[in-house]
C-alpha cells in the first residue's frame, strides 16, 4: 500500500485516530518535561595487594613468623579472584536489602573499572531520582566494597598484614541526569501510541469496508424468484424433458395380474 492511501485511510477516520494521537503527545510531553529524573553517579576503586614478608624479614623478625597469613585469596593462582567474588557479593539481593534498610536506592551496578580492562580496578554506579540521593547511595555501597573486602579475607583469622586494601581513585562529587533514559521512554510512548493508532484505524477501514460490500450485495426480490422459476419451467429444456416422461408412461406395458381370470365364450 502507497503512503499517500495510508495518510487518505487516516484522514477518513481522523475522528478515531485523533484522541489516540493527542493521547500520545501528551504522554510524550509528559515523559520528557515532568516525569522524575534519573541521575547517576560513579565512584572507582582500586584493590591493592598486601606487602607481605619476605623470607629474609621472617627470618630476622620472630614476631612476623608469628602472624596468621590464611588468607585464602592470597594462595590463589588468581590474584583478581578477590576482585571477582568481591563484585559478585556487592551485586548480590543481600546487600541491596541492607542499602533499602539503611534509605538508599537499591538501583547500582558494580562492575570492573575500565570497562573491564583492569583486574584491580572496581567501578561503582547508583542511580536516583536526585543529584544529593545519587551521590549518598553511591557513597553508601562503596562503605559497603571496604567491609566486605574486609570481611571475606578474615574466614580463615588472617592478619591485615596479609590482606587486600582498598583505595578510592575517583570519589562520588557529581551526579549526572540520565537523559538517554528519558529519551529512550519517549521513544517508546510514541511507538505504542502509533501503533495503536494504526491498528484502530485499520479495524475501523476493515469493518467500514465489510459494511459497505454487505449493503451494495445484489439481492433478489420474492417477485424476481417467482418469475425465475417460471422461466426455468418454460425453458426448452425443461419442456423435452416433460414430453420424454409423457412418453415413456404411455408406452410402458401393463403388468400381468396373477389374479386375473379369464373365461372361455360360452355357446
Amino acid at each position: 500500500m502507497e503512503s499517500s492511501n495510508v495518510f487518505k485511510i487516516i484522514w477518513r477516520n481522523k475522528w478515531f485516530a485523533l484522541p489516540i494521537l493527542l493521547a500520545t503527545l501528551a504522554a510524550v510531553f509528559y515523559v520528557v518535561q515532568v516525569a522524575p529524573r534519573r541521575y547517576e553517579s560513579i565512584m572507582t576503586y582500586a584493590v591493592i595487594n598486601p606487602q607481605v614478608p619476605s623470607q629474609e624479614q621472617l627470618n630476622n623478625d620472630p614476631a612476623l613468623r608469628k602472624l596468621n597469613s590464611n588468607n585464602p585469596y592470597l594462595r590463589s593462582s588468581d590474584n583478581s579472584l578477590i576482585v571477582q567474588s568481591l563484585i559478585t557479593k556487592l551485586n548480590d539481593k543481600s546487600s541491596q536489602d541492607l542499602l533499602a534498610q539503611e534509605g538508599h536506592s537499591v538501583e547500582y551496578q558494580v562492575i570492573r573499572g575500565g570497562g573491564g580492562n583492569y583486574n584491580f580496578l572496581v567501578d561503582i554506579k547508583g542511580v536516583s531520582s536526585s543529584p544529593a540521593d545519587t551521590i549518598a547511595t553511591t557513597a553508601a555501597v562503596g562503605k559497603l566494597l571496604e567491609n566486605d573486602l574486609y570481611a571475606i579475607q578474615k574466614v580463615e583469622g588472617a592478619d591485615n598484614t596479609y590482606l587486600f586494601t582498598s583505595l578510592v581513585v575517583s570519589p562520588p562529587t557529581s551526579a549526572t541526569e540520565q537523559f538517554s533514559s528519558r529519551l529512550r521512554s519517549a521513544i517508546a510512548v510514541a511507538v505504542a501510541g502509533l501503533v495503536l493508532m494504526f491498528g484502530l484505524v485499520a479495524i475501523v477501514h476493515s469493518t467500514r469496508r465489510r459494511r459497505q460490500q454487505l449493503l451494495n450485495f445484489p439481492t433478489v426480490a420474492p417477485a424476481s424468484r417467482r418469475s425465475a422459476r417460471a422461466h426455468r419451467n418454460s425453458s426448452p429444456v425443461h419442456s423435452v424433458a416433460a414430453v420424454h416422461l409423457s412418453v415413456k408412461s404411455r408406452t410402458r406395458p401393463a403388468s400381468n395380474d396373477k389374479h386375473t381370470v379369464v373365461r372361455p365364450n360360452q355357446a
